[in-house]
């Protein structure tokens, strides 16, 4: 690998060197910005914890989650009735196509 870096032109090195140091600089400016904005410093941690601690708000949102969990059982239950339903439409559609081919070979033969 050395060798294949020491045999490209002089630009090609220098391109190179600046992109590694543009690389390295922007990986140490963002871990500075990292450690600048600490949770501690920063306002919306206070709101967080707020909505966390509060539960008015957690039983609220527990509550829409039981109801909304309710009345996907329900949707559910009324898919099962109607694929039921279906099922039963298509067995006596069959029944009927039956009926209606035996009423042509008979028509046939006569």
């Amino acid at each position: 690998m050395e060798q294949q870096i020491a045999n490209l032109p002089p630009m090609a090195l220098i391109s190179f060197g600046v992109v590694l140091a543009v690389i390295f600089a922007v990986r140490h400016l963002g871990l500075m910005q990292g450690q600048k904005s600490s949770p501690v410093n920063s306002p919306a941690t206070a709101q967080v914890a707020a909505v966390v601690v509060d539960p008015t708000a957690l039983n609220r949102a527990s509550l829409a989650l039981e109801a909304h969990t309710e009345a996907l059982r329900e949707l559910t239950e009324e898919v099962h009735d109607g694929n039921r339903s279906l099922k039963l439409l298509a067995q006596e559609t069959d029944r009927i196509r039956e009926e209606l081919r035996i009423h042509r070979e008979i028509r046939r033969d006569r």
